[in-house]
């Protein structure tokens, strides 16, 4: 059955159908950001209590996943269901492990302060990551490596959101409090040789 999830300002954590009916709820929870499993059954929630918590709506159970020792702004999931990449305030963007709860790496670069930044895993299988920055650039990681590979400036004021396209992995477009979408991408090419040139060099940098 499909459903809808909201939190409310008090405290409430809600599970709704698409009319709009109430199924669920749970109480004294202040949900900052939501992210739905492919389960179809367990949700993902940051919490103003530093942490994210997964809920169970088949049998109402709920439990800790990630603990951070500051405020989680935002969070995404990859495709598989296994990392979390965490935007924590003052701290930066971190990728944490959700079946072993450990978190794996903290990435370097990025200006993180109380802002809401979404960042998100994007080229060919997710190997790379992609952040916004309140120092108005674009962050670029391999996702194996904390220090960033590229650093994506024409941005004027805070990056809040970053989007890797899923169809094309050369692709990422970036959104930003200066009121402007960016898209960036590699430069053209003027002949075949060069194409493949680049290709090789990506394929290398994925393995």
């Amino acid at each position: 059955m499909a459903s809808a999830l909201s939190r409310g300002q008090r405290g409430q954590f809600y599970q709704c159908d698409l009319d709009g009916n109430l199924l669920d709820s749970w109480e004294g929870v202040r949900v900052q950001c939501l992210w739905c499993l492919g389960d179809g059954k367990t949700v993902l929630a940051s919490d103003t209590h530093q942490r994210i918590r997964g809920y169970n709506f088949e049998d109402l159970t709920d439990r800790n996943i990630v603990q951070e020792d500051h405020p989680i702004m935002s969070f995404t999931v990859s495709r598989n269901g296994r990392l979390a990449l965490l935007n924590v305030a003052t701290q930066g963007v971190h990728l944490w492990d959700l079946h072993d709860r450990v978190l794996v790496r903290k990435y370097q670069g990025v200006t993180q302060g109380f802002y809401t930044i979404h960042s998100c895993f994007g080229g060919h299988n997710e190997d790379f990551i992609a952040s916004g920055s309140e120092d108005h650039k674009v962050y670029i990681w391999h996702r194996r490596g904390e220090l960033p590979i590229a650093e994506l400036t024409g941005h004027t004021r805070t990056v809040n959101c970053v989007s890797w396209n899923p169809t094309h992995p050369g692709l990422l477009a970036s959104a930003s409090d200066d009121g402007t979408v960016r898209i960036w991408g590699p430069a053209p090419f003027q002949d075949g040789q060069e194409l493949d040139s680049l290709h090789e060099s990506c394929s290398g940098m994925d393995s």
